[in-house]
């Protein structure tokens, strides 16, 4: 179980919606299993079905957990692409769909993309 604190957790819905049909990348930012932040890399580009970023900007720090990106679509599952970043990165990954309105709309998968639970915190 993972929890994510709702103003990370707006940001997040927020880049989303203000990116779309682009996709939006970022990296999580934890305190334990709390995500408490977002980090969005200098460099990251956002396309249409697709998004990347430029590994080597991101910080050296142990608490970034894992990674969220959006699909500009109803379909929040991960393709073949999004299970090999997973795998890379480990921790928790999020994905957040259209219309990217709230936490139904996110889905949280492990570095080997067995869905995982994410709760909101205030």
């Amino acid at each position: 179980m993972f929890y994510i604190r709702r103003r990370a957790l707006e940001f997040l819905l927020g880049a989303s919606r203000s990116l779309h049909p682009r996709e939006f990348i970022g990296f999580l930012r934890a305190e334990g299993n709390v995500i408490t932040e977002v980090i969005v890399l200098p460099g990251s580009v956002y396309g249409e079905g697709f998004a990347s970023s430029m590994e080597h900007m991101r910080p050296a720090d142990k608490s970034i957990l894992g990674s969220v990106h959006s699909h500009p679509s109803s379909n929040n599952r991960p393709s073949e692409n999004d299970l090999l970043f997973f795998g890379k990165k480990g921790g928790v990954n999020l994905i957040v769909r259209y219309p990217y309105q709230g936490i139904g709309d996110v889905s949280a998968y492990d570095g080997s993309g067995a869905v995982v639970e994410v709760e909101v915190l205030d």
